[in-house]
């Protein structure tokens, strides 16, 4: 009886610095709010309205290499393009409304449920300015490294129907988001993604990363450098408008 006694005084004693430990964390939306201000504030998000990123896209293992460009809209329109001699041309977007893709491989394709939703997350101008609209909850699980950086781990809930919960990994010191996991589903099935954000660089104002690498099912790398983010540009005319195709299938349905 001593012996247990003994014992559970011991691990009650080495589970008081971890209670306290936990709740001393800062919320997860103060670790939110750190990035925000880390990434620029929001007066300098509120003097932009439209966003034009080009760069480069490769999937190493497979030797694929291609141009891409990225176009945001505030508030929530997004278009993205991928040019490659290996699997030709793909394009993907959100009018405000409808998300869809196309590619000379797999055809154009209207996307529903919580890939629909995970469209809409994205297509959003500045998605942490408004991320409370877009998730039900997120809370901070406590310190966990990415490459050596240690960061708290923010779990973030989607509302109902609208996706699995999101990790994301701030930086404790910089408050720079380092690495993001989630789950895409789709007709291909429940593919996990990982990405890690890196080489953060200045452009009007805002501090975004210049370089991607996202890890597909724990496997598959695909990697994204960015030569150029400026809040500048101008969008070609009818940009952002759904193709012509894309309509077509709007209309069958």
């Amino acid at each position: 009886m001593k012996k247990i006694t003994t014992l559970s005084l011991v691990l009650m004693l080495l589970s008081v610095p971890a209670m306290l430990w936990a709740e001393d964390l800062p919320s997860a939306e103060k670790v939110i709010n750190k990035f925000i201000e880390a990434s620029g504030g929001l007066e300098v998000w509120e003097g932009h309205s439209i966003m034009k990123a080009t760069g480069s896209f490769a999937m190493p293992a497979m030797g694929i290499s291609a141009k891409i460009e990225v176009y945001k809209k505030a508030p929530n329109m997004i278009h993205t393009s991928i040019v490659s001699d290996a699997f030709g041309n793909m394009e993907e977007g959100f009018d405000g409304t409808v998300a869809w893709e196309k590619s000379m491989m797999t055809g154009s394709k209207i996307k529903t449920g919580s890939e629909l939703a995970m469209s809409r997350r994205m297509a959003q101008f500045n998605p942490w300015a408004v991320w409370k609209d877009d998730y039900q909850s997120a809370t901070n699980q406590g310190v966990e490294k990415v490459d050596e950086v240690d960061c708290y781990r923010i779990e973030m809930v989607p509302h109902e129907g609208e996706g699995e919960p999101e990790m994301n990994f701030f930086a404790v010191d910089s408050g720079l988001l380092l690495k993001t996991s989630s789950v895409l589903v789709n007709e291909m099935g429940r593919i996990t993604v990982d990405a890690y954000l890196m080489d953060y660089r200045e452009s009007e104002g805002v501090l975004a990363p210049y370089k991607v690498r996202q890890v597909l099912m724990g496997m598959q790398e695909m990697v994204m450098t960015f030569e150029e983010q400026t809040f500048k540009a101008e969008a070609p005319e009818g940009l952002f408008d759904l193709p012509e195709d894309v309509k077509a299938l709007l209309e069958k349905k």
